[in-house]
């Protein structure tokens, strides 16, 4: 018994070190997930002729069901960063 409650410390400094740290990882990828994105719709183009851009929050594997030129389509966003540092949304309903 006695063994037991000389250990009581050390456990309980664990726990509160564990659950620290845990909140801290929990406080930083909730900060970075709340961070807009710019995403290009690959295989679209705007009527000017230039590709079309989307500034979301929402998470990689996001269905958004979008207008574009007039249409509606739905477009899944991803994790691949492009070269011009924007994030690629791939057309879900059609092939690419």
């Amino acid at each position: 018994m006695n063994l037991l409650i000389n250990s009581l410390p050390e456990l309980l400094g664990s726990l509160g070190a564990t659950g620290v740290t845990g909140g801290i990882v929990w406080f930083v990828r909730r900060r970075q997930q709340a961070r807009p994105r710019r995403y290009t719709l690959l295989n679209t183009v705007a009527p000017d002729g230039g590709p079309v851009r989307l500034l979301t929050t929402r998470p990689p594997g996001t269905v958004l069901t979008l207008e574009v030129n007039g249409q509606r389509e739905r477009y899944e966003l991803t994790g691949v960063r492009l070269p011009d540092d924007t994030y690629a949304a791939e057309p879900a309903d059609r092939y690419v």
